[in-house]
């Protein structure tokens, strides 16, 4: 009896749980793009890349791609040594620079 009784409430719960489903033909809406500064991006690029010359690389695509106010190159300028570490160049501080213009 009691094992009837268990199955007979884990039917009814189940049965419950499908009712709260969503279903939905539509795609579901893709998150914005970004369109601020995210300095975590190149503070994430310096902590996960160790090769000097990839770090490098990537760090000058990010400023490339990226468009920040001029607290944030600040920030970048200061914190550049400890995030780039070896990648630091005359390359990079002149591309954060001409970006902080």
């Amino acid at each position: 009896m009691r094992l009837f009784l268990f199955c007979f409430l884990m039917l009814i719960t189940g049965s419950s749980a499908q009712d709260k489903l969503i279903l939905s033909t539509e795609q579901p809406k893709k998150p914005p793009k970004q369109t601020g500064c995210a300095v975590q991006e190149l503070y994430v690029i310096g902590l996960t890349m160790h090769d000097p010359a990839e770090r490098h690389k990537a760090m000058l695509e990010w400023l490339d791609r990226t468009k920040c106010s001029g607290d944030d190159y600040v920030l970048i300028w200061n914190s550049l040594p400890e995030w780039a570490g070896t990648s630091d160049s005359p390359l990079l501080r002149a591309k954060i620079m001409e970006k902080a213009r």
